[in-house]
């Protein structure tokens, strides 16, 4: 069994939501309620837009379900159910009312049908294909006008896409473009072509680093560490502490802030740096360890 009419709650306003078979009772219980008349749509408008009664929006938007319904089935040539697009639309509607001012001179569905238009034509243009068809303002609108005007299914030729780009404001390229993909379809990857049996996924370069060569290169990189490490600890602390501030930290030290550390010269520092570091390379292509580390990375 459907479930029944529940309640959306959204802020400042409530409205019936259609779910299941009651989409069918909730509209026609819509279709048959009362209009209001310009008074009584004043009164509702101003209690709610003062007071933020929830009760006085929700006469406003069930008052004009009927009108939501007009326009929605406008949109039934998009394949997609009227239910959804009423849905949609009303979400468009109770924009409105929380927008509306009675205090202008106009009548509420007079401003909403602008906000139950926008809110549906966005559902459509997300949900009619799984890649976005209209992204400029442009295009959204030659979206729809295009399948208004055209009378077949056959692309626009050059020349009828000039007509048209002249009468939209925009080029005929971006005319050839909207109506090329209102025309085509959505492809999966993973169908086979009629030539070949594999899916076109598998044919798609995997653009990833090797996980081969990642692990090499990691491995490579541990055996230099350990090298530089038995190296360093070859040395004495102050030559240690020396590399290591001057070449194995983010913000190396100057000679002169060693040299206030150490409380040696500035040129001693640099003496003993040059000497630590030969003594580093020696080690590195002399020392039983390090040689057997380096032999591995070689290899």
């Amino acid at each position: 069994m459907d479930p029944p009419l529940t309640i959306v709650h959204v802020p400042g306003l409530a409205v019936f939501e259609p779910s299941g078979s009651g989409f069918q009772l909730f509209l026609g219980n819509a279709l048959r309620a009362p209009l209001l008349s310009a008074q009584r749509e004043y009164d509702w408008a101003r209690k709610y837009r003062t007071d933020q009664d929830v009760q006085a929006a929700h006469e406003l938007v069930f008052a004009h379900i009927r009108f939501v319904h007009r326009i929605a089935r406008e949109y039934l040539c998009y394949g997609i159910g009227l239910k959804d697009l009423m849905q949609e639309g009303t979400v468009g509607l109770m924009q409105a009312v929380k927008r509306f001012d009675p205090d202008r001179g106009s009548r509420l569905a007079t401003y909403a049908q602008w906000w139950i238009r926008a809110a549906i034509h966005s559902f459509i243009q997300k949900s009619w294909r799984m890649v976005r068809i209209a992204t400029t303002r442009v295009k959204r609108e030659l979206f729809f006008k295009l399948r208004q005007l055209k009378n077949d299914a056959a692309p626009l030729t050059r020349e009828e896409a000039q007509e048209l780009a002249i009468r939209f404001g925009t080029d005929a390229d971006t005319v050839l473009d909207v109506d090329g993909r209102i025309l085509g379809s959505d492809i999966s990857l993973n169908q086979p072509s009629l030539h070949d049996t594999s899916e076109p996924i598998q044919r798609i370069a995997d653009e990833r680093p090797n996980q081969e060569l990642v692990a090499i290169a990691s491995q490579q990189k541990d055996l230099i560490q350990q090298c530089i490490q038995l190296g360093l600890e070859s040395l004495s602390y102050r030559d240690r502490l020396i590399l290591q501030q001057r070449h194995m930290v983010d913000e190396p030290q100057t000679l002169e802030s060693l040299g206030q550390q150490l409380q040696l010269s500035r040129e001693r520092v640099r003496q003993l740096e040059k000497r630590a570091m030969e003594n580093l390379k020696k080690y590195l292509l002399h020392a039983k360890h390090a040689h057997q580390l380096m032999t591995d990375l070689a290899c």
